[in-house]
């Protein structure tokens, strides 16, 4: 196993049973076969292993779980698309993140979310990238009417200044859909 191999398997499963198993049965596989064992044809293969994994996840939060997922995930892209470096602008969504520390909580216990605690906040990432990249992918597919349906769920997170950031940068995703990475360009950012 190569070093890239196994710093992506990491990024993506993290320490979550399900998904090592299922990495590891795909390392298996890969060996008893003797099929080469990269990154991109693992990244494809684990995906298509654990999809519904990382749906039924999605499925089984609520509206204000998946809001927060989203601006999670927004916030890891920091303030960029990933191709074009399209620039966008959340403001300052620490402040909700503090204020609804139990929540997040709640999510890190589930094993959805890490935090990381610095000098003066908690930093929270997506405890496998493969989960940061279908919350970005949900967000992409998206559409008006599902983005009205959350709006009092995201009301209920920050005030309506900052509301109208995020419908901005959720918009700024729908206009820039082709410049949302593949999950295999996904991992390589990660790994290399």
């Amino acid at each position: 196993m190569t070093a890239e191999l196994r710093d992506g398997i990491r990024e993506i499963a993290d320490s979550n049973p399900t998904l090592l198993q299922n990495a590891g049965f795909i390392l298996y596989n890969k060996l008893q076969s003797e099929e080469p064992r990269d990154v991109e044809t693992f990244a494809k293969d684990f995906l298509a292993a654990t999809e519904h994994f990382f749906q039924d996840i999605w499925q089984l939060s609520n509206e204000e779980e998946k809001a927060i997922l989203m601006l999670i995930a927004l916030s890891r892209l920091k303030g960029r698309l990933p191709r074009t470096k399209k620039r966008y602008d959340l403001g300052n969504i620490d402040i909700i993140f503090s204020q609804k520390e139990q929540k997040f909580n709640d999510l890190e216990e589930r094993g959805i979310i890490i935090s990381n605690k610095t000098e003066d906040k908690k930093i929270y990432s997506f405890a496998s990238s493969l989960m940061e990249w279908w919350v970005i992918q949900e967000v992409k597919n998206s559409n008006d009417e599902e983005l009205k349906n959350r709006e009092k769920t995201f009301l209920n997170l920050m005030n309506h200044r900052q509301l109208e950031r995020v419908k901005n940068v959720i918009r700024v995703l729908w206009e820039n859909r082709e410049d949302v990475a593949s999950v295999v360009e996904w991992i390589y950012e990660l790994v290399l």
